[in-house]
């Protein structure tokens, strides 16, 4: 079986129970039945079929508490003060987001705290319940890996439909939304008209079935229109911005062997993107490593190690 990613983690269970041990436990989502961090009485909309969106179904608590999460296990690298999560560390002990205008991260679901794993599933069952091409893929959901995206309000994601090494081709994708309000194109096949929802903070969708292969976008966030009551560790000048959290059922199974600090170049092995590369081979010093923090670099962004696995590829 394939290494499910390249940096040492627990990571061969799918259910919360097993855990990282490493992981602190996040009391809002670990205590409570995952029937109670919702709102019982919303109804769905099946926008198209196996696709379906319950529109403030997560109360301000739970908002909060998985804001607090996203932010924590986002944030778990920067807070040793090394590239990771959602954010890169540049030249002059600076941070910028891993993205640009827009921050990605996607692990093991045994780097989120317990209580994680069951929320994912309920979120697909209740979907299921107003979408008969959501029953089966629903019941059957088992949730490996979370995923969580930070937009500013410039933040955006092009048109695309996920592929099988980021979910498996019977499940559904669950995701939570956070925050300021976005556009969030959708269509199901490409060539097909766009079309849109406006997604607010609690919203949930889900799409799996015959929209498994759902072709979607992040059109637009809407500054300052997240709830008053929401705090954030990136807001600035009342603009939280937008997070989205994702429930994936996939695994080594399916081809995914990295993660996103991999992918995006925070640490570097043979699974980062080109683009993500170290650019030049000049000799200076004294700047923490882009790839995994060390102090000595060899082009004042990565050390020897991580320069190394680059010229190996």
């Amino acid at each position: 079986m394939p290494r499910r990613w390249t940096r040492a983690v627990a990571c061969t269970a799918s259910s919360a129970s097993s855990a990282d041990a490493s992981v602190p436990s996040f009391a809002p989502i670990k205590d409570v039945a995952p029937n109670r961090l919702v709102v019982a009485d919303v109804c769905g909309r099946e926008l198209l079929p196996g696709f379906v969106h319950l529109p403030r179904l997560l109360p301000l608590g739970s908002q909060q508490a998985l804001l607090d999460l996203a932010f924590q296990v986002a944030g778990a690298s920067r807070a040793q003060g090394r590239s990771g999560g959602w954010y890169r560390q540049e030249a002059g002990e600076r941070w910028s987001l891993n993205d640009g205008s827009k921050a990605r991260f996607w692990d093991s679901i045994s780097k989120f705290p317990q209580g994680f794993h069951e929320l994912g599933q309920e979120l697909a069952r209740i979907a299921a319940r107003d979408s008969k091409q959501l029953e089966r893929p629903a019941a059957e959901f088992d949730p490996q890996v979370g995923a969580l995206n930070y937009y500013t309000s410039q933040g955006r994601m092009g048109w695309h439909a996920d592929d099988y090494n980021f979910a498996k081709k019977d499940r559904p994708i669950v995701m939570a939304n956070l925050g300021d309000a976005a556009d969030f194109g959708y269509k199901m096949r490409k060539n097909d008209p766009d079309q849109s929802v406006r997604l607010e903070s609690g919203d949930v969708i889900v799409f799996g079935g015959q929209a498994r292969d759902l072709v979607h976008a992040m059109l637009r966030v809407h500054p300052k229109t997240s709830p008053t009551e929401l705090r954030s560790a990136l807001s600035t000048a009342g603009e939280i911005g937008r997070v989205s959290i994702t429930w994936r059922d996939v695994g080594p199974e399916d081809g995914l062997t990295f993660n996103s600090d991999e992918r995006l170049g925070l640490v570097i092995t043979e699974n980062t993107l080109p683009r993500y590369l170290p650019k030049c081979s000049s000799v200076s010093g004294g700047s923490s490593c882009r790839g995994c923090g060390a102090r000595k670099t060899m082009d004042a962004q990565y050390c020897q190690a991580c320069w190394d696995v680059w010229q190996k590829r």
